[in-house]
């Protein structure tokens, strides 16, 4: 926020801070206004015209006096909100006003400040869906201020589950978003749709992939292809082995594909799986995502009952392991509901109700939800004990696999799963 406060302070006097006469003239000001003095040095330390120092909070108070705050607490409380105010209400009137040169220059410019550019592309993108402007999207998502390179993981996700949301509720997409192939790096592959593998996204995968996209993009869809395929109970291929152990790979990527792999061979006694997990980890055990390379890892081991994998997974990751990424807590949660599963077939109910107590159903990815739930129904009908609650829970997971429309949920499947 200081950095937004000296910004301020600039619209303020009506001209940038880059010299040292500057610096004396806020210094002047201050003095008319406030009638205090802030030395003209420690305004040049601010505005890094000398050494920097970190300003005290008299001077940060100061400073948000000038500009009309109370003190600096009120500035970093109320100027975010006030800025926001001021760029939506300039994003809804160029999108009104249908002025594509004023959007896209808008863009350029959010981008070169200090707000929250991704905050301000959600909002954009919405209002362009909203009037149906593909065309003009598809040039949003072209300029090199928008790259996918150019966001964190986290942000990609914020950016991929708000449009992603949106698009849930069109269903239909115009094609020429279909291959923009920056659109799909930022929404497609981050908004996995697990809810929709037999609608749209099932459609939007295939339409994707008879395009022959680019090489990530490719495997992703034929992943995504693959496992419909398993939860549809039809053949599935597997993926090439090596991919699994590439260091270019997004990481949830490479656990997506060696989940595959040990669905497609989960009756084949011939595959190594100790010896695949093994490689696997040595592989990708050094990296601070080690999170993020068993994502998919957690659900497929449930999904098949793979006492081996689940026992691996736990010995792997301890209670102790600590999430960098706000997004990881997604992981953790998967991670909380397979132990769960473990110990209550390993019977250990006092490991089984501590990752009870941890996993929340309320804690899960919005595109993952209803697949999350599904399983959760799973484990609460085999642990609850009371034949009207097993009906509800049975009415919630036969509604929900109804829903899915896959035909691995069946009935059958719930009743004994646990036996």
């Amino acid at each position: 926020m200081v950095d937004v406060l000296k910004k301020r302070i600039e619209q303020k006097i009506g001209k940038p801070v880059e010299t040292r006469g500057d610096c004396e003239l806020v210094s002047n000001a201050i003095l008319e206004t406030l009638d205090v003095d802030i030395s003209c040095s420690t305004l040049r330390r601010l505005y890094g015209l000398a050494p920097y120092t970190k300003p005290n909070s008299k001077t940060l108070n100061i400073l948000a006096q000038f500009i009309g705050y109370k003190n600096y607490a009120h500035f970093s409380q109320n100027d975010a909100y006030r800025e926001k105010i001021d760029l939506s209400q300039i994003t809804y009137k160029a999108v009104s006003v249908g002025d594509e040169q004023a959007i896209l220059e808008l863009v350029q410019k959010t981008k070169k400040s200090p707000e929250n550019f991704i905050g301000f592309i959600v909002l954009l993108t919405r209002e362009l869906f909203h009037n149906q402007d593909y065309r003009l999207i598809d040039e949003l998502f072209k300029l090199k201020a928008l790259s996918y390179s150019h966001f964190s993981y986290s942000e990609s996700l914020y950016l991929g589950n708000s449009i992603g949301l949106l698009l849930r509720k069109q269903a239909k997409i115009d094609p020429v978003l279909l291959n923009n192939t920056n659109f799909l790096a930022c929404v497609y592959l981050t908004f996995v749709d697990y809810s929709s593998l037999n609608g749209y996204y099932g459609e939007w995968t295939e339409n994707i992939d008879s395009t022959h996209p680019k090489s990530e993009i490719s495997i992703f869809t034929f992943s995504i292809l693959e496992f419909r395929n398993f939860l549809n109970q039809k053949p599935v291929k597997e993926p090439k082995g090596d991919l699994i152990y590439s260091n270019q790979l997004n990481p949830i990527l490479c656990s997506r594909l060696l989940a595959l792999k040990l669905l497609v061979n989960e009756t084949d006694h011939a595959l190594n799986t100790t010896e695949v997990l093994n490689t696997y980890f040595d592989v990708h055990s050094k990296k601070s995502t080690l999170l993020d390379y068993f994502y998919e890892l957690f659900t497929t081991a449930i999904l098949t009952k793979n006492l081996l994998l689940m026992k691996y997974l736990i010995e792997k990751i301890n209670m102790d392991t600590k999430i960098e990424f706000y997004y990881q807590k997604y992981h953790l949660n998967s991670f909380y509901l397979m132990c769960m599963f473990y110990f209550k077939y390993t019977k250990n109910s006092t490991e089984e109700k501590k990752y009870n107590r941890l996993f929340s159903i309320d804690a899960c990815r919005y595109s993952y939800e209803d697949f999350i739930t599904i399983l959760h129904q799973v484990y609460l009908f085999g642990t609850t004990k009371t034949v009207t609650k097993k009906k509800l829970i049975k009415k919630t997971y036969t509604n929900l696999s109804t829903q899915l429309n896959h035909p691995y949920f069946s009935e059958a499947y719930l009743l004994n799963y646990f036996n």
